[in-house]
């Protein structure tokens, strides 16, 4: 067995540590809000022998994509926990004043009145404002299109206050996640088009907004860990042909002294 053989072997069990520690990571997010998935894609490393030795293939990480699937909704019963059915995102502005997006609608108004999620980043409306609670407000909906409607003091009906804004994008699976469920936009990924729930001919006009919902983690705990044990055997396999490798060729150096 060569030296670029051992590469290949080695490069193998990096991508099998990377795919252990992927895995993981879901198992431990199984019951986090709007958490999802990743999946590791590999590619092969061939490992060229000389002479009488024949070749060995390998395999490294290609990519760690997310897994948009849409995870099970979890009733709350607070009517500003927002979970979107169908594809999109909520629009946040970050406290730093990036824009950022999520599938997480555990929203809450903060001492400014002000909707912002669990990390105080703003949630924005259509065309990318703030929303602010009047202090005259009495009651609240949110309807599947998005829409916040209030009833102030003194008004016999409500009102609309606000849309969601939404977001979707050409490669969602190449958004960089930052933590907490939260979404960058990339090159790869396209730029945002935003719209709202329920927009014809928009990226989320198949999608609805439900109010006193929270979209659950779409992390299979089954599945990753058969996932997890898969990857630990090949890790452990490899890891073997790699020493016993290592040490026929440390046997022929000696030989060759």
């Amino acid at each position: 067995m060569s030296i670029s053989a051992l590469k290949s072997s080695a490069s193998t069990m990096k991508g099998m540590q990377s795919a252990i520690d992927v895995v993981a990571h879901n198992i431990a997010n199984t019951n986090t809000t709007a958490y999802k998935e990743k999946k590791v894609q590999f590619s092969s490393v061939v490992g060229r022998g000389s002479g009488q030795y024949p070749q060995y293939a390998g395999a490294a990480v290609a990519a760690i994509r997310p897994n948009f699937n849409q995870g099970s909704l979890k009733t709350s019963n607070q009517i500003t926990d927002l979970a979107l059915t169908g594809k999109g995102f909520f629009t946040l502005q970050s406290t730093t004043g990036d824009v950022i997006y999520t599938r997480s609608g555990h929203f809450s108004f903060d001492g400014e009145r002000a909707l912002v999620d669990a990390n105080g980043n703003y949630v924005l409306s259509s065309g990318g404002s703030k929303i602010l609670l009047p202090v005259t407000t009495e009651s609240m909906e949110v309807t599947q299109a998005g829409e916040i409607r209030i009833l102030e003091s003194g008004d016999d009906s409500f009102q609309v206050l606000a849309q969601l804004q939404l977001a979707s994008f050409a490669n969602d699976q190449a958004l960089e996640p930052i933590g907490n469920s939260q979404y960058r936009e990339t090159l790869n990924s396209g730029t945002p088009q935003y719209s709202s729930a329920e927009e014809l001919g928009s990226g989320t006009a198949a999608t609805q907004v439900v109010s006193g919902a929270l979209e659950a983690s779409n992390a299979d705990l089954s599945a990753n860990m058969v996932d997890l044990i898969a990857y630990q055997r090949s890790f452990q396999s490899v890891s073997r042909v790699t020493q016993t490798a290592n040490e026929l060729l440390e046997a022929t150096l000696a030989l060759g002294r």
